[in-house]
C-alpha cells in the first residue's frame, strides 16, 4: 500500500531515505505561490506525484508546466464543497493521498483600533475552517486504511500575540491547537500528524510588512527545510532555528513582562 511504509521509523536519517524512494501522492494547498509552490518544485523535481491546490489557475498551470508531475487543480479552501472537489479531483489523477500539507493562508496586518470584523472572519475561514474542511475529506480514507501524513500549516506568530497579528496570530494559535489535539486520535492509528511554524518568510503575504522582518528567508530556503522536516519523525517542524529559539523563550516570559518587552522592541506605547 502506497505510503504505508512512512511509519517504518528507525530515525530520522533513516526515515528519510526511506521516505524519499516511495511512489507518494501529496497534496498541497496554497501551493500558487510562497513555501506551498516551492514545496511543490522541491518534492516533484525529487519524483513525487504532487496535486497543487490554489484559487489562481494561471500560478498553478506555470507551476505545472515546469514539472509533468504537478496537477494543477484550482479550489477555495474556505468553501467546503470546493474542497472535496478537488480532493475527488486529485485522486482521480494520482491515485491515493498518502501526505496532505495544509498550507494556504492569508495574511493581513491589522490595528485593533481600526477593527473590521471581515478581515477577522476571512483570516478564520482560510486558514483555520480551511483546514478542517480538507479534514473533513482526508481522515476517513486515512484511517479507513490505517497510514496516511497530515502537516497543519502554522507559524510561530501562533506561539503568543503580536502588533498589527489580531486577525492572523489567533488562527495559527488555532491550528496548533489542533494539531496536536488531532495527533492523539489519529497517531495510534498509524496517521503521522506533524506541525509547520515557520518565521518569517520572504512572500506575497509578508510584502506587505513596512518592518524589518528579523531572520527572514526565501521561500526555496523554506522549502528545503520544511522537506527535510517532513522526512524526519519530530512533530514540530520549525524554522529558521535562530529566529525560533527566541521566539520560544519569550513564550516563557510572564504575561507583563512579555507585553512590555514586545511594545519596547516594536515602538508600540505600553502604558499600564
Amino acid at each position: 500500500m502506497a505510503g504505508a511504509g512512512i511509519w517504518q521509523q528507525r530515525g530520522a536519517h533513516d526515515d528519510a531515505n526511506m521516505f524519499m524512494k516511495i511512489d507518494c501522492h501529496v497534496f498541497i494547498t496554497g501551493a500558487s505561490s510562497g513555501i506551498g509552490a516551492s514545496l511543490a518544485r522541491v518534492m516533484a523535481a525529487r519524483g513525487y506525484r504532487v496535486s497543487a491546490v490554489a484559487r489562481r489557475r494561471d500560478k498553478l498551470e506555470a507551476l505545472q508546466a515546469e514539472y509533468p508531475t504537478i496537477t494543477a487543480i484550482q479550489a477555495d479552501v474556505s468553501k467546503h464543497e470546493s474542497v472535496i472537489k478537488a480532493l475527488h479531483l486529485a485522486k482521480d489523477q494520482n491515485g491515493q493521498i498518502d501526505m496532505a500539507v495544509l498550507n494556504a493562508g492569508i495574511y493581513q496586518p491589522v490595528n485593533a483600533a481600526a477593527f473590521e470584523l471581515s478581515v477577522y472572519h476571512q483570516h478564520m475561514a482560510v486558514n483555520y475552517t480551511g483546514i478542517l474542511n480538507c479534514l473533513d475529506g482526508l481522515i476517513p480514507e486515512m484511517v479507513a486504511r490505517k497510514s496516511g501524513h497530515i502537516a497543519f500549516m502554522a507559524s510561530v506568530a501562533g506561539y503568543r500575540g503580536l502588533p498589527r497579528s489580531a486577525a492572523y496570530g489567533p488562527t495559527k494559535a488555532a491550528v496548533q491547537n489542533l494539531a496536536e489535539s488531532i495527533y492523539f486520535d489519529l497517531a495510534p492509528l498509524g496517521i503521522k500528524i506533524q506541525l509547520i511554524n515557520p518565521g518569517f518568510v520572504e512572500t506575497e503575504a509578508t510584502a506587505v510588512n513596512d518592518f524589518i522582518m528579523p531572520d527572514l528567508i526565501s521561500s526555496e530556503v523554506a522549502a528545503k527545510q520544511l522537506f527535510e522536516g517532513l522526512c524526519s519523525d519530530q512533530f514540530e517542524i520549525a524554522f529558521p532555528k535562530r529566529f525560533v529559539r527566541k521566539m520560544k523563550w519569550l513564550r516563557l516570559l510572564p504575561a507583563n513582562s512579555y507585553l512590555k518587552l514586545i511594545a519596547k522592541l516594536t515602538g508600540h506605547q505600553h502604558r499600564g
